[in-house]
C-alpha cells in the first residue's frame, strides 16, 4: 500500500513538474527573441514564427536544439553564454535568470512540444492569457483613443482600459461595457449590428484584434496577435474587408464576416500611425512615423503608390469623397494632397493650425476638408487659401479621433479627446449637443 502511494505521489509530482512549450516557453521566445527572428528580418538565418522553423538551423549550421543535451544546442548555449558578443537577445539584457533555467529544464527533459500542428504560428499556440478586470469605477478620466458609430448611428463604443464601453448617442448614456478585452484599445470599426472590431495590446509587447458581437459580448473571435500594438484599423464602407496595421509595420487584411487573412505586408519602415479606406473600397491609405504615406489595393495588398514629401512622421490620412486623391497630415501641422501615383498636387499644402499635430482627417463636403488638431481644435479647411476656413470647436485636450456623422442635411462631428470627453456637436452650432466623461463613475 505504501509503494503504491508512495508511486501515485512521485507520478503527481513528475506530471506538475513537467514543462509546458505553449504555456511556459512560447511566450519568452515570443517577448524576447521573436522581433529579431521572424518573417522579414531573420537574423543569422534564424526563425522562431513556428515550431517547425525554430527546429531548423540557422546560418550556423548548427542544431537549436538536442533534446536531452541543453549544452549541445545552439539556442541555450546563445542566450545562456556569458559573452556578450554571442549572447542573445542581442543588444539588450539578457535574460532573467528564472527563463534562462526553465529553458534549460524544458530541453533536458526532452525539449517536448504541446503543439498539434508545428507550422502553427508560435503566437497562435500561446493559450489565452486571463485578462484583468476593468475598473468597476475609473479613478480619473481615460485619454479616449479610439471611437466607433454603431451603423444605425443610436450607440458610440469608446476605448477603454480592458474594455470597449457603450453609451446612447442621444443621451450620453452607458449602455453596456464589454470586458475581456486588449489592455488598451486604441482603435475601434463598428461594421454590422452584431460586429464590432476592437484593436490594441500593450505598447512595445503584443497587439489584438477581435471580432465582438455587441449584443452578446461571448460571441467574440480573436483575428490576430501581432508582435506589438495595433494602432490604427479601417472597415470597408461595404462591410467586406477589415485592415489594421500598428508599431510592427506590418498591415494585415481580414476577409468579413468570416475574419480569414486575405493578404499581410510590411509596407513602412516605422510604425503605422493612420489608416483610412476609399469610399469605394478598393484602396487603403497607411500614414507611417517613417514620414511616408501609401495607397495599397485593398483587393491583394499590392501597393499602388508612395507619397514621401512630408518631412516629419506622418500622423492621419483620408480619402477625397471620390476615391481619387488622399490628404494625409503630419506631426508638424502640415496637411498634403496627393494623387492615386503618388505625386503630389500643386499648390495644395495645407497648414490649418499652425506647428501641431494634424492627428485625424475627414471631410465636411467634397470640397472641404476636416482636420482634428493637437491643439484641441477641429477646424475646417479652405482648399484654395490652404488655410483654415473656419473653427468648428476648440477645447483644451487634444483631439485623438474624429467621426462625421451625416444626418439628412445635417452635419455632426463627433470627438474623442485626451481630457476623456466625447463631445458630439452640429457645424454651425457654437456649444456641442452633448458631451461626456467615456468613464464608468463620471
Amino acid at each position: 500500500m505504501l509503494r503504491t502511494l508512495l508511486f501515485l505521489a512521485l507520478t503527481a509530482f513528475a506530471a506538475a513538474a513537467e514543462i509546458s512549450f505553449s504555456k511556459q516557453i512560447a511566450p519568452i521566445l515570443i517577448d524576447q527573441c521573436m522581433e529579431c527572428h521572424r518573417s522579414g528580418k531573420a537574423k543569422g538565418g534564424y526563425r522562431l514564427d513556428t515550431a517547425e522553423l525554430m527546429l531548423k538551423a540557422g546560418d550556423s549550421k548548427a542544431a537549436p536544439l538536442v533534446a536531452g543535451k541543453p549544452e549541445d544546442s545552439e539556442l541555450y548555449r546563445l542566450i545562456a553564454t556569458h559573452e556578450e558578443d554571442d549572447r542573445m537577445p542581442k543588444k539588450a539584457d539578457a535574460l532573467p535568470e528564472k527563463d534562462t533555467k526553465l529553458i534549460r529544464e524544458w530541453i533536458a527533459s526532452g525539449a517536448k512540444m504541446d503543439v498539434a500542428d508545428k507550422k502553427t504560428a508560435l503566437r497562435a499556440i500561446v493559450p489565452d492569457q486571463e485578462k484583468a478586470r476593468a475598473p468597476e469605477k475609473y479613478p480619473r478620466p481615460l485619454p479616449v483613443t479610439a471611437l466607433a458609430l454603431s451603423p444605425t448611428g443610436s450607440t458610440l463604443a469608446c476605448s477603454g482600459y480592458f474594455e470597449t464601453t457603450l453609451w446612447e448617442t442621444a443621451t450620453g448614456k452607458l449602455t453596456a461595457r464589454i470586458d475581456s478585452l486588449p489592455e488598451r484599445i486604441l482603435a475601434l470599426a463598428w461594421i454590422a449590428e452584431n460586429q464590432l472590431a476592437v484593436a490594441g495590446g500593450v505598447p512595445g509587447r503584443a497587439g489584438e484584434v477581435w471580432l465582438v458581437n455587441p449584443s452578446h459580448p461571448k460571441e467574440r473571435k480573436r483575428l490576430a496577435t501581432t508582435r506589438d500594438c495595433v494602432l490604427a484599423m479601417v472597415a470597408s464602407p461595404d462591410g467586406k474587408l477589415l485592415a489594421c496595421g500598428g508599431a510592427d509595420n506590418l498591415v494585415q487584411c481580414f476577409e468579413l464576416p468570416s475574419g480569414k487573412l486575405r493578404w499581410q505586408i510590411e509596407p513602412h519602415a516605422d510604425w503605422i500611425m493612420g489608416m483610412a479606406f476609399s469610399p469605394d473600397s478598393q484602396h487603403i491609405a497607411t500614414a507611417s512615423r517613417d514620414r511616408t504615406a501609401k495607397r495599397i489595393d485593398a483587393a491583394t495588398g499590392e501597393i499602388e503608390a508612395t507619397f514621401a514629401a512630408h518631412d516629419c512622421a506622418v500622423l492621419s490620412v483620408t480619402f477625397s469623397p471620390d476615391s481619387k486623391d488622399i490628404l494625409s497630415g503630419d506631426v508638424e501641422g502640415e496637411i498634403r494632397r496627393w494623387d492615386r501615383n503618388g505625386d503630389g498636387k500643386k499648390d495644395t499644402t495645407m497648414r490649418p493650425g499652425g506647428r501641431t499635430e494634424v492627428l485625424a482627417l475627414g471631410f465636411f463636403d467634397p470640397e472641404t476638408p476636416l482636420a482634428a488638431l493637437g491643439n484641441g481644435a477641429v477646424v475646417s479647411v479652405d482648399v484654395k487659401s490652404r488655410r483654415t476656413k473656419d473653427k468648428i470647436t476648440r477645447y483644451e485636450d487634444r483631439v485623438n479621433v474624429l467621426l462625421v456623422q451625416r444626418i439628412d442635411k445635417t452635419v455632426r462631428i463627433i470627438t474623442g479627446c485626451h481630457d476623456g470627453k466625447v463631445r458630439i456637436s452640429e457645424i454651425g452650432k457654437p456649444e456641442p449637443l452633448l458631451q461626456f466623461v467615456a468613464a464608468p463613475g463620471w
